[in-house]
């Protein structure tokens, strides 16, 4: 794992913009980072960066007690809302806040039982990080995608998540059909 640390460490700091990569030093720096779990945009970072350029937007994490939390929590302002796009224990999320200046960039934390998944390890900006696996975040994006149609939602119809959910679906997809084809080597892989 020290060579992978390494070599997605120049990767990390060229391809996860500058303000994103203050609010992750943030996160290193102030919560225990055994204790949660990277999710959303950040695992497919992770998953795929190997094989795609993946921009990281904001941050979703899942934690299993608030308490691990509570540094960030007494450093941010952090606000508390139903969760209604992902099942969580409580059916709640917490959204901090992370600012600099004018810049502002949303901490998303779901409170979710660790068992009824599958984390894995990986270097994040050089340090060791826990994030849904591969197969959790494909399962997810294609679950998703027929949860989000118009038809579903209504008029509460969201092209961007239908999108988002679609796009990054179609990527692990793409990485599962090459290797199960022995053509992942087709892909230009983005390490160092």
């Amino acid at each position: 794992m020290n060579i992978e640390n390494t070599s997605f460490l120049e990767y990390d700091k060229k391809n996860i913009r500058s303000f994103q990569q203050m609010a992750l030093e943030f996160l290193f720096n102030n919560v225990n980072m055994s204790k949660v779990v990277f999710c959303g945009g950040v695992a497919d970072y992770l998953n795929l960066r190997e094989y795609y350029n993946i921009t990281i937007n904001d941050i979703d994490l899942i934690f299993e007690n608030e308490q691990d939390l509570q540094p960030m929590i007494n450093k941010l302002e952090t606000k508390r809302y139903l969760s209604k796009y992902y099942k969580t224990k409580n059916g709640e999320a917490l959204v901090h806040i992370f600012r600099v200046g004018e810049n502002s960039i949303n901490i998303d934390s779901f409170p979710r039982d660790f068992s009824n998944s599958t984390y894995i390890q990986s270097s994040l900006l050089g340090k060791m990080v826990w994030h849904t696996s591969f197969e959790e975040s494909k399962k997810n994006h294609n679950t998703e995608i027929h949860l989000n149609t118009s038809e579903v939602k209504g008029v509460d119809y969201q092209w961007r998540r239908l999108y988002k959910h679609s796009r990054k679906a179609s990527l692990y997809n793409n990485v599962t059909f090459l290797e199960e084809k022995n053509l992942i080597h087709t892909i230009k892989k983005n390490i160092l």
